[in-house]
């Protein structure tokens, strides 16, 4: 399900310094690149600081809201990203491309793991040789343990959030969130779905559309399984 409504709301639910912790950690792992195509790329935060750095950057996503979001911002930002609305699991590039990022557990969005498998295949067939794709999922961990049954309610003058999420099974989860802008008289209210697996389903996976080179990250450190957040880095040989 892509964001509609939320999307104009999503930078300021987001803490600013993990974007600047990814930035890092791309920086780190990909050492030399000169174009960028990053699949749901949200409101373009990334994709912006990127093109900041003489990157050439392709900014995709299945949401036109989050598109446009991103669009305003690189105007304002006088940046120049190509934006294109994209299917991470049905997709195919003119030209290779260096690197290819996934962030912010949007490949969970993909409920059949035949899509996760189809959007692993045409990332690999995208990249030039020596490339690198960089994504990441929501741990079992945290949607078994630290999202079962997970509430959040904040409220003032100004604006109301409310997040709610239940555990369909492992690893399957349902969001429920409702925003009320009081000073604009708005309220939002989406359903999301996610779906994640063991980290060695994703290896298996990789490994069948073609990467032999896969190192994982555990929330920016080294990998343990009780964590949140699970960074793939996966190399294309020559």
């Amino acid at each position: 399900m892509s964001y509609e409504d939320f999307a104009y709301y999503y930078d300021s639910l987001m803490d600013p310094s993990f974007y600047d912790d990814y930035e890092k950690f791309i920086g780190e792992h990909c050492f030399s690149f000169s174009n960028v195509l990053e699949l749901g790329c949200g409101t373009g935060e990334i994709a912006i600081r990127l093109s900041k750095k003489n990157k050439e950057v392709y900014a995709t996503d299945l949401s036109d809201d989050m598109l446009e979001v991103a669009r305003i911002k690189a105007m304002n930002e006088n940046v120049n990203l190509m934006l294109k609305r994209v299917d991470m699991s049905d997709f195919s590039t003119n030209v290779g491309v260096d690197l290819i990022l996934c962030l912010c557990d949007s490949i969970n969005y993909l409920l059949d793991i035949d899509d996760v498998f189809k959007t692993f295949f045409n990332v690999y067939k995208s990249l030039n040789d020596n490339g690198c794709f960089i994504f990441d999922i929501d741990s079992l961990y945290k949607t078994d343990v630290i999202l079962k049954d997970y509430l959040e309610e904040e409220s003032d003058d100004e604006f109301s959030f409310f997040w709610k999420v239940d555990l369909i099974k492992s690893g399957y989860v349902h969001h429920l969130v409702e925003i009320e802008d009081k000073e604009n008289n708005e309220h939002v209210e989406e359903n999301h779905y996610q779906r994640t697996y063991d980290h060695q389903i994703y290896i298996e996976l990789l490994k069948r559309a073609g990467f032999d080179h896969i190192e994982l990250y555990s929330d920016f450190e080294d990998f343990h399984e009780q964590c949140e957040r699970i960074i793939f880095v996966c190399y294309k040989g020559e």
